[in-house]
């Protein structure tokens, strides 16, 4: 978590100040493979530059804060907006939506609570809003107290995703979006109940300390589009 954290401080302190038709969007690790799609796009059709970075929703919070460089957030919006950033606008995403993936050459879990299941990787719960999903999914499906000595908290979805991919664990809480981007690298995926944990509503939040706040809001046009919506559903929004 600290390495994270100072990596993230390196690539803000190395940023120049941006302006003009730059932009810098921070976003939930977990919709890497999604912005990185869209950013391209929008790229290709405008003059724009657009830098982005990746956290968790504590960490990307904590960098908006004190770097006064970020333009957007991406990521949950009540998660966002409980915090003391002053937000503008949003645009909406989608929907995001908890999955249980399992260990590439592993059959899928037919139940957390057997002997066969060791370790279970989840984000964490108070910085990651899909460790906050997987906490509540367990606690209303009756599980939390099994499988409390099973769980393996770890910082972002990403990194849930290496411990599946090095098989240090036999199942791990992610997002349908990083799934759908690495499921040729695990063995398979479900989707949660969603009836069983908060509704995850993602949005492209534009900060009232925006430094191209007219860079910004192109970027939130270009999200209502056909291309980008295609994009966004393509990666499990």
């Amino acid at each position: 978590m600290k390495k994270t954290l100072f990596t993230l401080l390196l690539v803000f302190l190395a940023l120049p100040a941006l302006a003009g038709n730059t932009l810098l969007i921070a976003s939930g690790a977990g919709y890497k493979t999604v912005v990185e799609a869209l950013s391209e796009a929008y790229a290709k059709q405008s003059d724009a530059t657009v830098e982005r970075i990746y956290g968790n929703m504590g960490q990307i919070i904590g960098q908006a804060q004190t770097s006064g460089k970020v333009d957007m957030l991406i990521g949950e919006e009540g998660f966002l907006r409980s915090s003391a950033l002053l937000l503008a606008e949003s645009a909406p995403l989608g929907t995001g939506r908890l999955v249980m993936a399992w260990p590439s050459g592993k059959e899928e879990p037919a139940d957390l609570k057997s002997a066969a299941v060791t370790r279970i990787a989840v984000p964490d719960p108070k910085r990651a809003i899909y460790g906050k999903a997987a906490r509540e999914y367990l606690e209303n499906s009756g599980q939390a107290d099994a499988l409390k000595d099973k769980l393996v908290v770890v910082g972002t979805v990403p990194q849930v995703f290496t411990y599946l991919t090095t098989n240090e664990v036999d199942a791990g809480f992610i997002n349908l979006t990083q799934a759908v981007a690495v499921k040729d690298k695990i063995g398979g995926f479900r989707e949660m109940d969603q009836s069983l944990y908060d509704p995850i509503a993602i949005s492209c939040i534009r900060l009232e300390t925006s430094p191209s706040p007219e860079a910004a809001r192109n970027f939130a046009k270009f999200l209502k589009t056909g291309t980008a919506r295609s994009i966004i559903a393509a990666h499990g929004l």
